[in-house]
């Protein structure tokens, strides 16, 4: 192309930049500029072909993506960070509201401005945010940093001191000053004392002391969580605009029958997030902290993973991936004719603008279909927050498995159902055309199948373990095991321990071990001669059954998604439609996705038999009732579901006598055909053949009648 050329381009484009419809002398419509790909004053021609809807969802959908990891990563680290800095989950359920907090402070003008802003620029802000928290958050193991090496050093130091007391009579009490390791010492003599270090003196602890204050409260456990709390806050505020923009921005720039796919893209690829989170989170789990080589094993009581990886390689990546975003354009077609140009912010009051915020909020709340939807979908989320927050947690202390192994088991079943379902859900919609009506049927029919998909949760799940020195008597029939009794057991110190007979033990005092061998327990007398960290493996058969119930569960709850957004947007006016879904979002993220992990987590640590506690206080659960906290959660799950599908109920029943939809697959096919379908093709194929050395600008346009004529 020549510099005449591209003068004349730019030319055209700036002299069409005040309305879509506005033609040369010639007859040939311009190119608004605000239809330009580019930055600024760089608009190439090269790569304006990018400037369609498929592209966009393409370069969003992959920014959607990342920042759905990192939502989702901390709940598949929740316990590793329990762990680390001595979270109750209550606490940890906290940290993960702190999410929806920025979410709350933002979303309803977020949603208010959607049509005042460049939509994607924004979208890029909010992605570059959303990387930026993930470092933050990553921040709290860095600061702690000397603590944590502080453990490894004391681990590898103290393995290494049992080693050499073996065979030179070394106490390593005299090198490390603690508490003593739950080591058999029917002689109580000092040299055979094992020790580790504390977090404080001498003190009442109301609790079970661990082997390495693992999930003890410690001096960094306030830093950490004002860290975690500050990039948490951050991801909510980077989460505000996304939804109710990236809805607009779509459903204003393709034919109405296809938001639904488009959106179903969107949302599919995004389901991958926490498949991903959980999978690269069960990698991560499997590497020590301090990325140190530890003598110790994923099963070990001690082993803490490198929770904080995460957050810093998928926060690098979303900041690399989002700059495409940048150089989007305002809008991809036209404004259809009758649709009215926005005022200017300067043109209008700021007591006009309020007025008309508290109109278009009264008509929501008096919608008779959108607002029982919208509290069917609260009540729903309710239930999934708490179940996505604490799953991997649930699964590990249920069927007795490592954390590693939780979150790549929980990540697989994400990626076979949860992004099928999104995706099949969006597909029915758009090629079956169901009308809203249709749409509520459709909700009604998934939300029963799952309802009955939960109450097999009750089933599917694992006794409690028997541990000698805690709930199960030893083989000569002592409660607390009078094989153990001239050991000196300590009742008030948790560190299980698998005896080569199969059985747990409270610790290795309460097994008769008397030596640390390698990676394991020796010379225990009460346990069958050895014995290794950790609690045996279960025989329970339960876990691949619940696996394969929670798949079916998980395709069925996103099955449902795009039906229930299209009912929610067609229920309400086009002019409202921005509002509708920030006032949605506002309401789920409130007595959903905010109230769910605390209150869940509340109901999590009823269910604790033992807790870690040192002189800083109560820690983390050490051990739970797994009886009581499948009956809680599944119970937890169940009535939020039922009290949703009888609203759901009240939507059909009045969705049958709605008359005033905001638009039909057929009202939006004759008005898109109305508003020029044939122009946007013919650009779109000139687009398809498009070679910079043959380009001219005024072709694509041509032959386009002016629709005012």
């Amino acid at each position: 192309m020549t510099s005449a050329e591209k003068e004349q381009f730019m030319a055209s484009a700036d002299n069409g930049s005040e309305k879509a419809s506005k033609s040369r002398p010639d007859g040939n419509r311009v190119i608004p500029k605000d239809m330009l790909c580019g930055l600024g004053p760089c608009k190439p021609i090269a790569i304006q072909f990018c400037a369609r809807m498929g592209i966009f969802v393409g370069a969003y959908s992959l920014c959607g993506l990342m920042t759905s990891v990192l939502s989702m990563y901390i709940s598949s680290q929740i316990t590793t960070i329990e762990k680390q800095y001595g979270l109750s989950s209550s606490q940890s359920g906290l940290l993960l509201s702190c999410n929806d907090i920025g979410f709350l402070l933002t979303t309803l003008l977020a949603s208010y401005f959607a049509r005042k802003v460049h939509i994607p620029r924004v979208l890029w802000l909010t992605v570059v945010v959303y990387g930026i928290a993930g470092i933050i958050c990553s921040m709290a193991y860095f600061v702690s940093r000397d603590f944590v090496f502080e453990q490894a050093e004391h681990l590898s130091q103290i393995l290494t001191a049992r080693n050499a007391s073996n065979n030179a009579n070394y106490s390593v009490a005299q090198s490390v000053p603690s508490r003593q390791y739950p080591m058999c010492n029917r002689h109580h003599q000092t040299a055979d004392v094992f020790s580790l270090p504390r977090n404080g003196s001498t003190c009442d602890v109301h609790g079970a002391e661990t082997s390495f204050g693992v999930g003890e409260p410690n001096r960094y456990t306030h830093l950490a969580m004002a860290f975690i709390a500050v990039g948490m806050i951050l991801q909510g505020l980077a989460k505000a605009p996304r939804y109710p923009f990236i809805t607009t921005y779509v459903d204003d720039n393709v034919n109405k029958k296809n938001t639904a796919m488009y959106m179903g893209i969107i949302s599919g690829v995004g389901i991958f997030g926490p498949a991903i989170a959980f999978s690269v989170g069960g990698l991560f789990s499997r590497h020590y902290v301090t990325l140190q080589d530890v003598p110790i094993t994923p099963r070990h009581p001690a082993w803490i993973g490198a929770w904080w990886l995460g957050f810093v390689v998928f926060g690098l990546i979303s900041i690399v991936i989002s700059f495409p975003l940048l150089l989007f354009p305002r809008k991809l077609r036209p404004r259809p004719r009758g649709q009215k140009a926005l005022k200017s912010d300067s043109g209008s009051t700021f007591q006009r603008a309020i007025l008309d915020f508290l109109k278009c909020l009264f008509r929501l709340i008096s919608n008779s279909v959108y607002m029982p939807l919208n509290a069917s979908t609260c009540i729903l989320l309710f239930a999934v927050a708490g179940m996505i927050a604490f799953g991997a947690k649930y699964l590990e202390t249920q069927f007795f498995i490592p954390a590693w192994k939780a979150n790549i088991l929980l990540g697989m079943m994400n990626i076979v159902a949860a992004s099928a379902g999104t995706i099949v859900g969006g597909l029915v919609v758009t090629k079956r055309k169901l009308s809203p009506v249709a749409c509520t049927k459709m909700l009604l029919s998934v939300g029963c199948l799952s309802l009955v998909q939960v109450a097999l949760g009750f089933v599917f799940g694992c006794g409690n373990a028997d541990i000698v020195g805690f709930n199960t008597k030893s083989v000569d029939g002592a409660t607390n095991g009078t094989c153990a009794e001239s050991c000196g057991c300590d009742n008030n110190t948790y560190f299980p321990v698998c005896g080569a007979d199969g059985s747990n033990y409270r610790s290795p005092c309460h097994a008769g071990c008397a030596s640390y061998e390698g990676m394991s327990f020796g010379a225990c007398t009460c346990s069958g001669g050895a014995a290794s960290p950790g609690l045996c493996e279960t025989t329970c058969g339960m876990l691949y059954p619940y696996l394969v119930n929670n798949v079916i569960g998980a395709f069925l709850g996103t099955l449902g998604m795009m039906p229930g957004f299209i009912v929610m947007l067609r229920s309400v006016s086009e002019g409202d439609k921005s509002m509708a879904v920030g006032f949605s979002s506002l309401m789920s993220t409130i007595c959903g996705w905010f109230l769910g992990p605390i209150v869940f987590g509340k109901l999590i640590d009823t269910a604790c038999v033992i807790w870690s506690a040192s002189c800083s206080g109560k820690g983390a659960c050490a051990l739970y009732d797994n009886i009581d906290i499948r009956i809680k959660m599944h119970s937890y799950q169940l009535v939020p579901k039922a009290i949703a599908i009888l609203l759901q109920v009240f939507v059909f029943i009045k969705a049958r006598k709605k008359t005033d939809w905001s638009l039909t697959h057929d009202d939006a096919e004759a008005a898109d055909r109305e508003e020029g379908d044939v122009a946007e093709a013919m650009i779109d194929q000139q687009m398809d053949t498009y070679h910079p050395s043959s380009w001219k600008p005024d072709p694509i346009y041509k032959q386009v009648s002016n629709p005012s004529s």
